[in-house]
């Protein structure tokens, strides 16, 4: 029985071996035709991933750079921008004083100037019926002459 189970470990053991073997056969005749690479054709891929490489630092450089320019320029603007505020705001403020302070003035200039354009109209029209009046006896005149 020993023996039997000897023989039957051997028996697996070569079994095993030319499996491996055959396997190991077949994986290098078909492998080594389709990774079998010309060391040239590695050299023109590698070429070309080295310029698409070259070309993308390139890019991402002039991207960077117009990066900076607008963040340069973006806080340029800012501080203008915060200038014009503050000058805004001053400006405000001084005429918000000017107005507190002469605002009654104001308005009661404002008052007595079309008091007196109200004045000055109704003086007119009283002239203006002074000489429709004239006039009026100018011709009555002028007829009892020819008359």
């Amino acid at each position: 029985m020993l023996e039997l189970i000897g023989e039957m470990a051997i028996c697996l053991i070569v079994a095993v071996l030319l499996g491996f073997l055959i396997g190991w056969l077949f994986a290098r005749a078909v492998g080594a035709e389709e990774y079998d690479l010309d060391y040239d054709e590695i050299n023109i891929r590698e070429d070309e991933y080295n310029s698409q490489l070259k070309t993308l630092q390139e890019k991402y450089n002039r991207q960077k750079e117009l990066v900076e320019e607008c963040n340069k320029k973006n806080r340029e603007l800012k501080g203008e921008l915060m200038k014009k505020i503050n000058l805004l705001q001053k400006t405000s403020n001084s005429l918000q004083e000017i107005q507190q302070k002469h605002g009654n003035n104001i308005t009661s200039r404002i008052r007595e100037l079309e008091a007196l354009i109200q004045k000055k109209d109704e003086e007119l029209m009283e002239f203006e019926r002074v000489l429709v009046k004239a006039e009026e006896t100018i011709e009555k005149l002028k007829k009892s002459k020819k008359d």
